[in-house]
């Protein structure tokens, strides 16, 4: 026995750690990725080696589809959906969004008559469109007709407007999407699911929701015959678990004939890889399809059946099946409720229309005609693309990318029938090469030299990556990290097994290996531990965003080249700026600069220094606008937010990619107190916890308070003028500004209006105190609601 076991003592080994391999090969497939109960992952529960395999797995996958490569704009996978965009060329020519409604019913109307096979808005409108904007055009129309009255002569020029004004300010403007959603049944309205954690936000309008979710809501099974159908209690069948659906407006949800959701999960590092194919509502119990499964049954003209597998409990799949041509089908693995997204590459590949040019006018037949050679035989999925639009995602091409183009890679998948699957059986092929590779090793290593053994395990690897790499390119998801993981474990438990048993060659050989692991790899792990950890401090931080007014329009006048260029002018010197008062830089995004004060170094005057930083961005801008001057290039004009607070500031991102940056409520203030900056015709916008640390060195007025989007309690703002202490006029024009603030807060019109005169006589085109003005004569004629408390409400972001 004794002479057995030292005899093949290698292929035992071999034998042991294949067994091994294969075991948490085994264990790997059974966990979740991504766990079964919507905002919460497999991470809270997998054990910490299983979690690493699903992270190495995810980004192996990633670097597969980066090794493909984006798929040619003429490829089939491609051709069948048209991402239609509301990006910054709309909202330059319609306005930030959300937009009016009836314009969105117009888009969608046009998109029909172009003859899209289905429309899907990765879109929900859960705000009632205010009844105050048809009134207003009303009330123009009305001004209107009574100028065309004294000056007939002009009714012919203005009778497109006037056309205009009436079918603005006849009808509501939710009615008329909800007139477009009941005459179209391949419209498909988005809607999102939301958790048992966020039902109490939710739960006054839960029961309506649930009544109108109860038509859209899957539990019937197709069964093996034509027609054949039988039930299962939805409860006892796993799924993505979420409580409800939060829909668009009670009269949009009724009107549409189709609902899906477009909620994603992302996998444990972030990064989307996978959607939920159906929704587990367990709230009104049933499945919701996906916003990418409902428009390809809409544009196949099919109703979506899940696919119920009897042996293991669980879906299978979707199908898609309609009254003529072969049902579609979307695989479901069997291990979770999501399926693989093969995406075709970035969002650049897919064709994209921008939504301004749908609803171009005039729409005649030579616009519709022109409109239906991008539209025509498509499908629709129509998303926000705009820039600094909330819905970005990480997918395995794009570190930010709009979460519509992740949709529309499902939904490219579904209609070409062109997924990343894992067939059955497939786990078995892995389990034996895992197998058969140690064997192979085992009978191979210990008969070679040295240099014959690394080529021989490295051979095997790259044949293996190699196959790995040819299935992934035509839809088969091969497993990477176990069985690449097991060879590198047999190799080297039969390497070491070698060393301990054979001659000095040998023993020299492991002594070389021992000593590269430990100085290459155990010593940076030792000394240096903090390289490989992420998080940070909380500290009280002074955050700075400055931004370019009008870039969208500036771009359009230069060519790529000149563009660069000009924000290479622009950003050496003002990053110069920050650096110059000890700044620490974040980030450029795209033409705005973030930066921050107050750390890694310790700087108790950190709000002073961002205050002198901005206003020395603006005599720094001064000096370039007199270069740009001469050189024949456009002028251009920034704003500026800063805010001082609480924030986490350190190394934040993934084990393999971060930054140093800041994070926190308190950084998002001050980015939307440089939005603030158009509203108010201002510069440099400052909070009250910036001002209280600086007052006595700086030249500012209060301004108000806020409401800034996304939050609900007010925030008082200051407008930095300039350093040092105010001159009798400033002072003088800022004491009266102030002071006809507190009058116009108190709803003393009378008080207030002529001392924002007096300001605009000693600071002429002061832009807040006339805005403060024709609020007062707004509120002369329509005064303010009782629980009017003079707050401000931005509406943007």
């Amino acid at each position: 026995m004794t002479s057995f076991l030292s005899r093949h003592r290698f292929e035992l080994l071999a034998l042991v750690l294949a067994a091994a391999s294969c075991a948490l090969h085994v264990w790997v497939e059974r966990t979740p990725v991504v766990g079964l109960a919507a905002g919460s992952d497999s991470e809270e529960d997998a054990p910490l080696l299983i979690r690493g395999i699903h992270l190495l797995e995810g980004k192996v996958t990633d670097l597969q589809f980066l090794l493909r490569g984006p798929r040619e704009p003429s490829d089939e996978v491609l051709d069948a959906v048209l991402v239609v965009e509301v990006d910054e060329k709309s909202a330059q020519a319609h306005g930030r969004w959300p937009w009016p409604r009836d314009l969105v019913a117009k888009a969608v109307d046009r998109l029909q008559a172009a003859r899209a096979t289905a429309v899907g808005l990765d879109i929900i409108f859960t705000d009632e469109a205010r009844e105050e904007d048809t009134r207003v055009w009303a009330e123009a129309l009305h001004a209107l007709d009574r100028t065309l009255a004294e000056v007939p002569h002009l009714a012919p020029a203005l009778a497109g407007y006037r056309a205009e004004l009436a079918t603005r300010g006849a009808s509501s403007r939710d009615e008329a999407l909800a007139e477009v959603f009941a005459r179209s049944p391949r419209v498909v309205q988005g809607v999102m699911v939301y958790t048992d954690k966020e039902r109490e936000q939710f739960a006054p309008r839960e029961a309506g929701w649930a009544t109108l979710l109860e038509p859209h809501l899957l539990r019937r099974f197709p069964g093996d015959a034509p027609g054949a159908f039988f039930e299962v209690d939805v409860a006892d069948v796993p799924g993505w678990r979420n409580h409800s659906a939060q829909l668009s407006l009670p009269e949009l949800a009724r009107a549409s004939q189709r609902l899906g959701h477009f909620s994603a999960a992302m996998d444990p590092d972030g990064v989307l890889r996978r959607l939920p194919v159906f929704a587990k509502l367990e709230g009104p119990g049933g499945f919701l399809p996906s916003l990418s499964v409902q428009t390809a049954a809409a544009a196949l003209d099919a109703r979506v059946e899940p696919v119920f597998d009897p042996d293991s409990g669980q879906l299978s799949g979707a199908r898609l099946r309609s009254a003529s041509g072969s049902p579609y089908f979307v695989p479901i693995p069997l291990a979770e409720p999501f399926t693989l997204i093969n995406y075709p590459g970035p969002g650049e590949v897919f064709a994209r229309l921008s939504i301004a040019d749908v609803l171009k006018e005039p729409f005649d037949a030579k616009a519709l005609e022109q409109l239906a050679q991008k539209v025509k035989g498509r499908a629709v999925l129509v998303g926000i693309t705009l820039l600094g639009n909330y819905d970005q995602r990480v997918t395995p091409f794009h570190e930010f990318e709009p979460g519509v183009y992740a949709h529309a890679a499902f939904l490219s998948n579904i209609l070409a029938q062109d997924f990343l699957t894992r067939p059955e059986g497939l786990i078995g092929l892995e389990l034996l090469f895992m197998v058969g590779a140690a064997v192979l090793l085992a009978r191979l290593l210990p008969r070679v030299r040295y240099k014959w053994k690394l080529g021989a395990i490295a051979l095997l690897l790259a044949a293996w990556l190699s196959v790995d790499q040819l299935l992934f390119v035509q839809g088969v998801q091969v497993a990477t990290v176990v069985p690449v993981l097991s060879v590198l474990t047999s190799s080297f438990g039969l390497l070491f097994l070698g060393y301990r048993t054979v001659d000095q060659e040998k023993s020299r050989l492991r002594h070389t290996f021992q000593h590269y692991l430990d100085a290459s790899v155990m010593e940076q792990v030792l000394e240096h531990p903090e390289r490989l950890k992420l998080g940070g401090e909380r500290k009280e931080l002074t955050v700075l965003f400055s931004d370019i007014r009008g870039f969208t329009s500036l771009s359009e006048q230069l060519s790529p080249e000149q563009l660069v260029t000009f924000i290479n002018q622009y950003l050496t010197p003002m990053t110069g700026v920050v650096f110059t008062h000890g700044g620490t830089l974040d980030k450029y995004i795209g033409d705005a600069i973030m930066s921050f004060w107050g750390a890694p170094v310790d700087q108790p005057d950190h709000a002073l220094r961002a205050c002198r930083a901005a206003l020395d961005f603006l005599d720094t801008l001064q000096a370039l606008k007199v270069r740009w001057r001469a050189a024949g290039l456009p002028e251009v004009d920034i704003g500026v937010g800063i805010n001082t607070g609480p924030m986490n500031v350190g190394h934040m991102g993934t084990e393999s990619r971060f930054n140093y940056t800041v994070m926190g409520d308190a950084v998002n203030l001050a980015s939307r107190l440089e939005g603030l900056n158009k509203e108010y015709g201002t510069r440099i916008l400052i909070s009250e916890g910036t001002y209280l640390q600086v007052k006595d060195h700086v030249v500012a007025r209060r301004l108000g308070s806020v409401r800034v989007k996304g939050k609900q309690e007010p925030v008082a703002i200051h407008e930095l003028r300039g350093l040092g202490l105010p001159t009798d006029t400033d002072a003088e024009a800022i004491r009266l500004f102030e002071e006809g603030l507190a009058r116009f807060t108190a709803r003393d019109w009378d008080a207030a209006e002529p001392l924002f005169g007096r300001v605009l006589s000693l600071w002429r085109d002061d832009v807040p105190a006339r805005r403060y003005q024709e609020a007062i004569a707004a509120f002369r004629l329509r005064p303010p609601d009782p629980d009017w408390d003079g707050v401000f409400t931005a509406t943007t972001k």
